[in-house]
């Protein structure tokens, strides 16, 4: 992994750390880029449920856990 060293706001990061549960800087760092990287997926996903591009799959058999 790469160190990379930046200025943060000190009582941003502790509130940040609160609200996540995450003891140490990286920890709350690393955990605060998982949660972005996983919102804007669903984002994504969302805004092509909402734009019908789904709607082209053939059948619900294709979704299945089965496959």
């Amino acid at each position: 992994m790469k160190t990379v060293r930046i200025d943060l706001d000190q009582k941003l990061l502790a509130a940040a750390a609160a609200i996540m549960g995450t003891s140490t800087s990286s920890a709350t760092i690393n955990e605060a880029l998982r949660r972005i990287v996983v919102h804007e997926r669903q984002l994504h996903h969302l805004e092509r449920l909402a734009s019908g591009v789904l709607l082209a799959l053939p059948g619900p058999e294709v979704i299945t856990a089965d496959g």
